[in-house]
């Protein structure tokens, strides 16, 4: 329902929780390079010009570790808002920070002063309840509203191809490594790969990436994220079409998938 007197009405709605924040915190406050780092990550969000160019009415608010940003319920507005989270995920895993998402489309009232209603909550509970690992997960209502954008325009289509994935427990998740993942799939052997900016910073993402899943061994429930963003990674940054050529940002490796090697000679009996 909407209503001109009380500002409530249907919009797409996000809620964003950005994972370890305390460690964040902790970290920036000692690190003045680190502080600008976030501060530039977090400022685009609301800066994304929309993609087809009009008003979507996009506002976004950054309170502790949340962000709730709501757009207007259009496929601009829809896309404009999915392509802000995909900013904040870029700008955040460069310096080693992960989010975990809930888009849907219900009524709410978003002011400078006032969040609140029905499809605040349900983003809060996708994000919470549904994602759990760092994802960006679509409720029904904005998948099917992606769908339906998707049948009647073109670029719609192409942003429900190469911006929407289903991960194996069938819930629909934004592709925030897309543009990574286009460019590794391309000849490797051409020697501009090796020059283009795309590769130094997708191979030092990936060692970052790298590095804090060795670091979580003992850590089971921070492992488990990280494992999931590790095969994430390797299905869609590190994968070719031909299976002869090597991509030239590597995989991820997992624990459990180092060669075997024989401690001692085999006896036969």
């Amino acid at each position: 329902m909407t209503s001109e007197l009380d500002g409530y009405e249907d919009r797409v709605v996000g809620f964003v929780d950005i994972l370890g924040f305390g460690d964040l915190v902790r970290r920036a406050d000692k690190n003045l390079e680190f502080r600008i780092e976030i501060v530039r990550a977090l400022s685009q969000v609301g800066k994304l010009a929309a993609p087809q160019g009009g008003d979507t009415d996009l506002r976004a608010q950054n309170f502790s570790d949340s962000l709730i940003i709501s757009a207007a319920n259009t496929a601009d507005g829809l896309w404009h808002l999915l392509l802000s989270i995909d900013s904040l995920a870029w700008g955040l895993l460069q310096i080693g920070v992960l989010i975990r998402g809930g888009v849907t489309i219900g009524g709410m009232r978003h002011e400078a002063d006032m969040v609140f209603g029905m499809g605040v909550n349900e983003a809060y509970r996708l994000e919470s309840t549904i994602a759990k690992m760092p994802r960006v997960v679509l409720g029904a209502r904005a998948f099917d509203a992606a769908e339906r954008y998707a049948s009647q325009h073109p670029a719609w289509a192409n942003y429900r191809a190469s911006r929407l994935l289903r991960d194996r427990d069938g819930v629909w998740f934004l592709n925030y490594l897309t543009e990574l993942g286009v460019f590794n799939r391309q000849d490797p052997r051409n020697p501009d790969m090796l020059r283009h900016p795309f590769c130094e910073f997708g191979r030092s993402i990936q060692r970052l990436i790298q590095v804090k899943l060795d670091q979580a061994l003992e850590q089971p429930g921070v492992y488990a994220k990280l494992e999931w963003l590790a095969n994430y990674w390797n299905a869609e940054v590190a994968s070719h079409p031909d299976p002869s050529a090597e991509p030239v940002i590597g995989p991820i490796k997992l624990a459990g998938m180092e060669s075997r090697i024989a401690a001692f000679p085999f006896r036969a009996f």
